[in-house]
């Protein structure tokens, strides 16, 4: 049993997969990044304890693996046969006149949550509209990758008409693991235009431009970095939203 993670929104701080078994829908996983990963499992198939086990070594080894820096991994699981709504009958305007309950608290506390989690969407989605602008303003011809390119985590492609340049885009910092793994990725990626990998961040390590270096002898393949600083002095109509 293998399951397949198809990577539907990504953001600089989470990542959210639809979880298949060959053709099927069977659960979904958020996950957040901070000094630890956090992550929440709902499985919408009835799985045995083995097969969850194998499920989360396979979260563990392809996903959680490549994060780093961190310092633990923590999951919540949740299993059910059916995918449930749930809708509260009392209105705002009723609740005002009642006293709070716990459970008041927690509607507040899911309604929190759920604008950070919409915030941080936008703004990775945000993010690379921006990047998009930023290479057609370069002169190529550049738009947002589709599902074709998850499996490299690439966000934009740039195209010229001898060149593609395959873009990974950070509304924060990125480490030297992801572009490790990301350049070496696309060098197994066959295409007849001359590729590039561009990444595209607010910070990059301090040893940045040696591993650009030695990565591009490595893997003979144009390497570049851009900060988000040189996207707001070509594009500062993006000032407040970068």
């Amino acid at each position: 049993m293998k399951i397949k993670f198809n990577r539907c929104v990504r953001t600089a701080s989470s990542e959210s997969y639809i979880l298949f078994l060959e053709s099927e829908n069977v659960g979904s996983l958020d996950l957040h990044f901070s000094d630890c990963v956090y992550g929440t499992v709902v499985f919408t198939k009835i799985f045995n304890s083995s097969e969850q086990k194998k499920i989360f070594e396979q979260i563990e080894n392809e996903i959680v693996d490549s994060v780093v820096p961190r310092e633990d991994f923590i999951f919540n699981v949740y299993q059910s046969e059916d995918i449930g709504m749930y809708a509260d009958t009392i209105s705002e305007e009723d609740r005002a006149y009642e006293p709070a309950k716990v459970k008041d608290f927690e509607d507040i506390s899911k309604l929190v949550k759920s604008a950070i989690g919409k915030k941080r969407n936008i703004q990775g989605k945000l993010t690379e509209h921006i990047a998009v602008d930023f290479f057609n303003s370069l002169g190529y011809n550049a738009a947002r990758a589709g599902s074709y390119y998850d499996h490299m985590k690439i966000d934009v492609i740039a195209e010229s008409e001898n060149e593609l340049i395959l873009v990974q885009v950070k509304s924060g910092s990125i480490s030297i693991k992801k572009i490790e793994e990301a350049v070496k990725s696309i060098s197994e990626f066959n295409h007849s235009k001359e590729k590039t990998v561009a990444f595209l961040a607010s910070e990059f390590p301090v040893r940045s431009e040696q591993l650009r270096k030695e990565l591009s002898s490595r893997y003979g393949m144009s390497i570049q970095f851009y900060h988000s600083y040189q996207v707001l002095k070509s594009l500062p109509e993006y000032k407040n939203s970068f």
